[in-house]
């Protein structure tokens, strides 16, 4: 069976399972006239169209279910007819029909919204259940992101293909009480609000409790808060700035991620709060990444143990160049490393002291490197001795072009 046969025959399936739910609700609202012989018809019309499928002039399916047998035995199996056919044995007007289509909430979603098929799958996998729900529901929370953070039709749909599961939540004791608490507490601007959303709208999903957690963290027990008042609004002009601009920090438990790797560089690495203050705010992915497997592997094990730095020497580093602690420790820190003090021979300690003179070192890439240094060997004519003696000195040349190398030579 091809990918696209496969993919057909499961959303005749899942829409099948909504026309099962929509079905109920409809049984219930007919009215309970007897038929001949105490039987009853309820019809669902759903304009599902499909390849494969025989089609009338019509060209359009319903799903009928026989009320002859929604008795003990429960709910019979749904049977595809051709519109022109039920209305022809039954005598139903198409006027009928028609109206039903706009009322499932796959139609809403998909021509409404405008939801792309791989977001309508995402939702079908996900969140299934959302498509048991009325347009009406669907639209009043879709109506309540729109008003609280002026969102555009792009928007929306950019934020329901990340985190279909919004819609679960309840407009009234969900969304609204989680947008007005975020916007009291940062004082955030509409802007503001929807710049976080877009990026990370798995926010909307955490309780109010966990939110709050998370926010005394920052404002408290990070520091951000301050009695004075003047440096209370400025602080908080930071935290806002910090959460705004990574509001998947809002993703990170307290209690086993930001809380332990705050800890470690106060006591192990002895920063001051009013450094850390000033390292998140440079660069506010050092609280996403792991401890054990990130933190302590790169500043302990690596700058330390391995290239014989001292806490005050790494502390230094991080406060002038925080990203250093972005690069992958064994695919591109470790490669440098063993390249300088391997096929160069610096010793792990004069390899240490080029780190500190020039952290960005780890910004470039090792082939970079060697260009520049087979450069300075065989473009310049220097020894080996005097190439690794110009690296150690003035380690930034590691970045320059060879048009710029060229150039500074002709000044010189």
């Amino acid at each position: 069976m091809s990918r696209k046969s496969t993919r057909a025959a499961a959303f005749a399936l899942c829409l099948t399972a909504v026309a099962f739910c929509v079905n109920g609700f409809i049984h219930k609202r007919f009215s309970h006239q007897p038929r001949h012989p105490r039987t009853r018809t309820d019809v669902l019309a759903g304009a599902v169209t499909g390849r494969g499928h025989h089609h009338s002039s019509s060209g359009a399916l319903v799903i009928t279910a026989q009320a002859a047998q929604f008795e003990d035995d429960g709910p019979s199996s749904f049977i595809m007819y051709p519109t022109d056919i039920l209305q022809n044995s039954i005598g139903i007007n198409s006027t009928i029909v028609q109206p039903l289509a706009p009322n499932i909430a796959y139609f809403y979603l998909q021509n409404s919204l405008g939801l792309s098929e791989e977001t309508m799958w995402k939702i079908t996998l996900e969140a299934g259940s959302v498509l048991g729900m009325t347009p009406r529901n669907l639209e009043k929370k879709v109506s309540l992101l729109r008003r609280t953070m002026n969102l555009s039709d792009e928007d929306v749909r950019i934020i329901l293909a990340k985190q279909p599961a919004i819609l679960h939540y309840s407009a009234e004791r969900n969304l609204a009480p989680t947008i007005l608490f975020l916007v009291r507490a940062l004082d955030l601007s509409k802007a503001e609000l929807r710049s976080m959303i877009l990026d990370c709208p798995t926010i909307l999903g955490y309780s109010m409790n966990n939110l709050k957690k998370k926010l005394r963290f920052f404002l408290f027990t990070l520091g951000y808060y301050n009695t004075d008042e003047e440096e209370e609004a400025n602080r908080l002009d930071s935290a806002r700035e910090l959460l705004v601009g990574t509001p998947k920090l809002l993703l990170a438990a307290v209690d086993t991620g930001l809380e332990p790797r705050m800890n470690f560089l106060l006591n192990e690495m002895e920063f001051t709060l009013e450094e850390l203050r000033s390292l998140y705010r440079k660069n506010p992915r050092m609280l996403l990444y792991g401890l054990d497997g990130n933190l302590r592997e790169k500043l302990v094990f690596f700058f330390i143990l391995q290239l014989r730095m001292d806490p005050d020497q790494v502390r230094k580093i991080l406060l002038s160049y925080p990203q250093v602690m972005d690069y992958n420790l064994q695919n591109h820190m470790k490669p440098i490393a063993e390249y300088y003090m391997t096929e160069l021979e610096f010793s792990a300690a004069e390899f240490g002291a080029i780190v500190q003179k020039f952290p960005r070192i780890f910004s470039y890439s090792l082939f970079k490197q060697k260009h520049v240094t087979g450069f300075l060997r065989y473009e310049l004519e220097l020894d080996a001795r005097q190439a690794k003696r110009v690296i150690f000195q003035a380690p930034q040349v590691l970045g320059l072009s060879n048009e710029a190398l060229w150039g500074k030579l002709h000044f010189l």
